[in-house]
């Protein structure tokens, strides 16, 4: 069963009755859930909700903002409202075709731009890729410890560096028995020219810097947890650990990327959009290295292929790309949420999910009743979060909007979500949605009261609609 905590009380959808957004809330307080209980207010924070919240089922009131004759010249690259980080993902997403990514150009037309075949990974192969990941995770801290450039030091002890846990790592295969070899040619040959990108061109290696740390951070994760499966015995490798909240640890490194790409001119940021092709060709060779000695006969645009699965996986992340999904609601009958035991094991893999429900303008003004959530993928891995609901805080009042963190186990992509309601008071949610770094952000539109002591949702585990390519090649 997963465990949650709302990080926000309920908030108004409106801070007065005619108007169409609110103004951000300036605190509030964060609670710790047990699932089988109601909230218990133990802490708080402080924290900042960036922006206005816009409802297109509300009342609205329209808002003209000017712009001068020079502004609306100005030439806009796609992502630039949202950030330097929002352009380098563009960019990455760019390179891949149609199928991987709706904002995918690029065109199939020779053989060897097909997705590489399934492969299988071994032990062998598994310790060059993680001794030249080290070799490219020590030059990158090292580099930003020194910083040659000024701009590096902001990058200083994120919490995503990852040599110390590479180092735990191939002591571990060590005391296997597992010869440790020799840093080989892709892993030296990516660590070299990283070092002369930051003595040299800071921007290129800015791009680098990010591409690698973000990718890892979630596809590098699900790769890891595949090949694991395969050779390992599902042990989990230091490699794919952090301490304290990825999310929250991504987000910090994310605006600071801002803050350091606003000092750019626009020469310097497309210069480091310029090399996002060659980070996907260099962190593709050290992948390769997994796969088996005919698999890595691979040609140029395989490996580019490679990596940009590698990076597909990591975009994930919430404010990055989200996935609506559009099917009918319907009851779930007979369907039966994970027993404890099952959930415990399964948390032993344990990932964190962000998930934030609106309550519809028409619910009834407030609810006593239980609500529960299950949301889970095509292979049995499912979050169960019994109970939701608390009364004493407000949760699930009339126009409002509730928060809850929440930590189980691990699912790979989300293609089904269902709501339970028992009780009589009644209770219609607008919308639901739910993210975390290992997962594309899903938004659910339900607006419609829920059944009494029936699960009702939906499932898109046999639909199209669910990204095959996240699992295609592995």
């Amino acid at each position: 069963m997963a465990s949650f905590a709302p990080i926000s009380q309920s908030q108004s959808l409106f801070n007065k009755p005619r108007a169409g957004f609110i103004l951000p809330s300036r605190s509030a307080a964060v609670s710790h859930i047990e699932s089988s209980g109601f909230v218990s207010r133990t802490a708080s924070v402080q924290f900042r909700v960036p922006g206005y919240m816009m409802f297109d089922k509300m009342p609205q009131r329209a808002v003209v903002v000017a712009a001068t004759t020079a502004e609306k010249q100005k030439k806009r690259y796609p992502g630039e409202a949202k950030g330097f980080v929002e352009e380098m993902r563009f960019v990455a997403m760019k390179l891949h075709t149609r199928e991987q990514a709706k904002e995918g150009e690029k065109e199939v037309k020779k053989p060897e731009e097909q997705a590489i075949p399934k492969w299988e990974p071994s032990v062998d192969g598994y310790l060059r890729f993680l001794v030249d990941s080290k070799l490219v995770y020590d030059t990158l801290e090292a580099i930003v410890d020194s910083a040659p450039h000024s701009i590096y030091a902001e990058f200083k002890n994120t919490g995503l560096e990852r040599s110390v846990s590479l180092a735990k790592d191939l002591e571990w295969f060590k005391e296997q028995g597992y010869t440790i070899p020799e840093p080989s040619s892709p892993g030296v040959t990516y660590s070299e020219y990283l070092k002369e990108l930051a003595d040299n061109d800071p921007q290129a290696f800015i791009c680098h810097f990010y591409n690698i740390y973000f990718a890892h951070s979630a596809g590098g994760r699900m790769i890891g947890r595949k090949v694991a499966e395969k050779i390992l015995d599902n042990k989990e490798l230091e490699f794919y650990k952090w301490e304290g909240d990825l999310s929250q640890i991504l987000q910090n490194v994310r605006e600071k990327l801002n803050e350091v790409a606003e000092n750019w001119s626009r020469e310097e940021k497309n210069h480091c959009l310029e090399e996002t092709e060659k980070s996907f060709k260099h962190s593709g060779e050290i992948l390769r290295l997994v796969l088996s000695s005919e698999e890595r006969t691979m040609k140029p645009l395989q490996i580019i292929h490679l990596a940009l699965l590698f990076y597909f996986l990591s975009i994930t992340i919430p404010n990055v790309r989200s996935a609506t999904l559009q099917p009918q609601l319907q009851l779930i009958h007979g369907f039966k949420p994970k027993s404890t035991d099952i959930q415990a094991k399964a948390a032993a893999r344990s990932c964190p999910y962000t998930v934030i429900i609106e309550t519809s303008c028409a619910s009834t003004s407030f609810t006593r009743d239980q609500i529960s959530l299950a949301f889970g993928d095509s292979h049995g891995n499912e979050v169960y979060a019994k109970r939701l609901d608390d009364p004493k805080s407000g949760t699930f009042e009339r126009c409002s909007k509730d928060t809850f963190k929440i930590t189980g186990p691990c699912v790979e992509e989300v293609c089904y979500l269902y709501m339970l309601r028992k009780g009589s008071d009644g209770w219609k949610p607008g919308s639901v949605k739910v993210y975390g770094p290992y997962i594309r952000t899903v938004d659910l539109d339900f607006d419609v009261f829920l059944p009494n002591g029936v699960w009702y949702g939906f499932n898109l585990c046999n639909s199209a609609v669910v990204d095959e390519s996240l699992s295609a090649d592995m």
